[in-house]
C-alpha cells in the first residue's frame, strides 16, 4: 500500500453505510471463508458466503456471536501471533471442519479483524483454479443443454448425469406423483443398482417429511422411510428437495452416497439443480400440452375445411375490406373461379347477381347478417344465370369485424327436387290406387272365370254355347294378364336406364373438377381408344362411380398434388371381350397392403376421415349394371378398372 492512498482516496467522502456496504463486497470478492471480526467486543460481525456455503450455518447460527461459536477451538485472535494456526470449523450437520486461520488488521489501531480460513483435507479448495473453473463451467454447459432434447425423459437421464458429477455424489433419484393416489414413484435414477436400494415408491410420511430442502446424515436419527431404508443400506448422507412450487409440489430429488465427504456446496447446489429441474418438467409438461393442443386444433380446422369443402352450398369468407380471403368447391363450381384465382379479389368481381350487395355487406361491416333471397338470380363467369339465396354473416372479435361468411344456396336444384318430390308423391299415389284397381278387378274376373268353368262342365261338348264360353274365357285370360302388367308397371324401378356415352359423361365430371384440380395442383388426363362408348345404364348412379373414384384420388393427393388420368379402352384379356374398361389413375400414396383386398367391404376404409361406404356403393352400382370392379395399387400409385358392359352385350336388368 502506498503511503499518499488515503490522500488520492480522500475526494470519495463515504458516509458509514456506504462504508460498511463496500466492505461486505469486498468480504463477499475474497475466495476463501473470510469472517469480519471486533476483537475488543469479542462479536462475529460478518462472513462471506463462501463461509456459508463451506459451514451449512445461517446467520443466526453465529453473526453478532463469539468467536467460538463459530470456531470453538481458536485460541489466539491477534493478527501477529495467531496466523497461521490450525482450528475446528463448525458445520451444521457434519462433524468439525479442519482449517488454516490467517489473521489480518482492517485497519491501523482497528479493533476489527479479518480472519481468512484454508480448509484441509478436501481434494480442492473452495478458491477454485482455472482449470476447474472451466471444468465447473463445461459441466453447467452440459446441464444447460439438457433443455434441447425434445424427449422429457432423456433430457432428464443427462441432468442427473451431470448433476451426480457435479455434486459427487453416488446417486441421485427422481420421484413423481402419479395419478390420485398420494405416493411417489421412483421416476428416474443415475444408477439403478444404488436406486434399488433406497424405497420404489415414497409413502405419505415420507411426502410430509420433504416439504423443504433438507440433508440427513447418519450421525442423526432417521425419521422417515426414506432416511431409515438409506440408513439400513449404509449410506452416509442424503440431501433431499422438493419439485415444484410451494403450492403444487409433484416430485422429490433425492442425492446421497456412502463416502463420508460430502461436497462444501451439496445443499445450495443441490437445490439449484432441483429448481432446474422443476423449470425443465414443467417447460416439457407445457410444451406437450401445447402440442396436443396445438394437434387439436389442426384436427378441428381439417374437419372444419373438410366439412365447408363438402358442403352443397356455396362458401365466400371476406376480408373487412371485401376481398375474398377464401372460397368453397361448392361456389367454385357455381360461380366459375378456382381458389387462386378468386383470392385477394374484390368480391364484387366475382359476385354478380341481379340485385346489388351493398347493403347486405354495409350491415354485416356493422355486425348484422343479412338474407337475400325472392328473385335473386347469380351469374356464372361464362354468363349462365342461376335463382339463388344468399346470407351474410359477420363474424366479430371484440367488437371488431374480422372476416364476413357469405353463403349461396343455388335454389334452382331445389325446385328440381321439389318438382321431382311432388312427381315421386303422384306416382307414389297412382302406383297405390292402380294396385287397389287391379287388385280389386282381378278378384271379380277369378269368380267370372270359375263361373264360366261351372258352366263349361254342366253343357254337352257340342252345345253352341260353348264357344261364346270359351270367348269370354279367352277375354277374361286377357284382362287377368293386363292386370299383371298393371301392377308390375306400378312397382318403382331402380334404375332409369338409357343410352350413356361414357366419354362425354366422364368430360363432363372433369370440367366439373377442374377448379378444384387447379386448387390442389393437381394435373388431369383423359383419352379413350373408342369412338362412342355407349353402355345401358342409369346416368346419375353412373356418375355417381365416377363421381367417387375422382374424390378419393384427389383426398389421396390433397396435400402435395399430383396426376390424374382416366382411360376408355378395350377389356385387357379376352374373357372380358363384352366389357369397356375404364382406368381411372392417381399419383397417391397408395392403398395399404392391409386392407387392399377387404377395401370394396363396408365401412374399410384407407382414409382416416373417410367413411368406407363409398367404394362400397360404387361396387355394388356396378354389379347392378352386370360389370365389375378391380383395383391395383403400389406406393406411388392406384389404379382403378371399372368394366361396363357395351351395350349390345347388356342384359335389362
Amino acid at each position: 500500500m502506498t503511503e499518499n492512498l488515503p490522500e488520492h482516496l480522500s475526494h470519495l467522502n463515504l458516509s458509514q453505510a456506504e462504508g460498511i456496504e463496500g466492505i461486505l463486497t469486498l468480504l463477499n470478492l475474497v475466495k476463501d471463508p473470510a469472517i469480519l471480526y471486533n476483537s475488543t467486543q469479542d462479536r462475529i460481525v460478518a462472513a462471506n458466503n463462501v463461509l456459508f456455503l463451506l459451514s451449512g450455518l445461517e446467520e443466526k447460527d453465529f453473526i453478532g456471536k463469539e468467536i467460538q461459536s463459530l470456531l470453538p477451538n481458536l485460541t489466539d485472535a491477534n493478527p501477529i501471533t495467531g496466523h497461521g494456526q490450525k482450528t475446528r470449523l463448525r458445520h451444521k450437520k457434519q462433524p468439525l471442519i479442519l482449517v488454516t486461520v490467517r489473521i489480518f488488521s482492517l485497519a491501523k489501531e482497528s479493533d476489527h479483524i479479518i480472519l481468512l480460513l484454508q480448509p484441509e483435507g478436501l481434494d480442492s479448495d473452495l478458491s477454485t483454479e482455472p482449470s476447474d473453473q472451466t471444468e465447473l463451467l463445461q459441466k453447467l454447459h452440459k446441464l444447460l443443454l439438457s433443455r434441447t432434447n425434445k424427449d422429457l425423459k432423456a433430457a432428464l437421464l443427462q441432468v442427473l448425469e451431470v448433476s451426480k458429477a457435479l455434486l459427487d455424489v453416488d446417486v441421485i433419484c427422481l420421484y413423481k406423483a402419479s395419478g390420485t393416489i398420494p405416493q411417489l414413484h421412483r421416476y428416474l435414477s443415475s444408477d439403478e443398482v444404488l436406486a434399488g436400494e433406497l424405497p420404489e415408491p415414497l409413502t405419505s410420511e415420507d411426502l410430509s417429511g420433504n416439504q423443504k430442502l433438507a440433508l440427513w446424515t447418519d450421525s442423526e436419527p432417521a425419521t422417515n422411510q426414506l432416511q431409515k431404508t438409506a440408513a439400513s443400506a449404509n449410506f452416509t448422507y442424503l440431501v433431499s428437495v422438493p419439485l415444484g412450487s410451494a403450492e403444487a409440489k409433484f416430485g422429490l430429488f433425492v442425492a446421497g452416497g456412502k463416502t463420508r465427504q460430502t461436497h462444501p456446496n451439496l445443499l445450495p447446489m443441490a437445490k439449484l439443480i432441483a429448481e432446474y429441474t422443476t423449470g425443465l418438467m414443467e417447460d416439457q409438461i407445457a410444451l406437450q400440452n401445447t402440442r396436443t393442443l396445438s394437434n387439436k386444433i389442426k384436427q378441428v380446422v381439417k374437419i372444419q375445411n373438410e366439412i365447408i369443402a363438402n358442403l352443397e352450398e356455396g362458401i365466400l369468407i371476406l376480408t373487412p375490406d371485401l376481398s375474398v380471403a377464401e372460397i368453397n368447391q361448392a361456389a367454385e363450381n357455381m360461380l366459375g373461379y378456382a381458389n387462386v384465382e378468386a383470392l385477394r379479389q374484390p368480391v364484387d368481381s366475382i359476385l354478380i347477381g341481379s340485385e346489388s350487395f351493398g347493403s347486405a355487406f354495409s350491415s354485416a361491416r356493422e355486425g348484422y347478417p343479412t338474407i337475400i333471397s325472392g328473385d335473386l338470380t347469380l351469374h356464372h363467369r361464362d354468363g349462365k344465370s342461376f335463382p339463388a339465396q344468399l346470407m351474410t354473416t359477420p363474424v366479430m372479435s371484440d367488437g371488431k369485424l374480422i372476416a364476413i361468411i357469405v353463403l349461396i344456396r343455388d335454389t334452382s336444384q331445389a325446385e328440381e327436387n321439389q318438382a321431382e318430390k311432388k312427381q315421386l308423391e303422384q306416382r307414389a299415389i297412382l302406383g297405390e290406387v292402380t294396385a287397389i284397381f287391379a287388385h280389386e278387378v282381378r278378384n271379380p274376373l277369378n269368380a267370372i272365370t270359375l263361373a264360366l268353368q261351372v258352366m263349361e262342365e254342366s253343357l254337352p261338348a257340342e252345345d253352341e254355347n260353348m264357344k261364346w264360353i270359351r270367348k269370354i274365357q279367352d277375354e277374361c285370360n286377357n284382362l287377368i294378364q293386363l292386370m299383371e302388367s298393371v301392377l308390375s308397371f306400378a312397382k318403382p324401378l331402380e334404375y332409369k336406364m338409357s343410352e350413356v356415352d361414357l366419354g362425354q359423361m366422364i368430360k363432363q365430371l372433369l370440367e366439373r373438377w377442374h377448379p378444384r384440380f387447379l386448387r390442389l395442383g393437381i394435373s388431369s388426363y383423359f383419352e379413350t381408344e373408342i369412338d362412342s362408348p355407349v353402355v345401358q345404364g342409369d346416368i346419375r348412379a353412373l356418375e355417381q362411380v365416377f363421381t367417387n373414384l375422382i374424390s378419393n384420388a384427389v383426398k389421396a393427393m390433397s396435400d402435395d398434388g399430383g396426376y390424374l388420368g382416366i382411360k376408355i379402352t378395350k377389356a385387357e384379356l379376352d374373357e372380358d371381350e363384352q366389357f369397356y374398361q375404364i382406368n381411372i389413375t392417381d399419383s397417391g400414396p397408395g392403398i395399404p397392403a392391409d386392407i387392399k383386398d377387404q377395401i370394396f367391404k363396408p365401412f374399410v376404409t384407407g382414409n382416416k376421415h373417410g367413411t368406407g361406404l363409398g367404394l362400397a356403393i360404387t361396387q355394388r352400382i356396378i354389379n347392378a349394371h352386370k360389370g365389375k370392379i378391380e383395383v391395383d395399387s403400389f406406393p406411388g400409385g392406384t389404379m382403378f378398372k371399372v368394366f361396363l358392359a357395351k351395350q349390345k352385350e347388356y342384359f335389362s336388368l
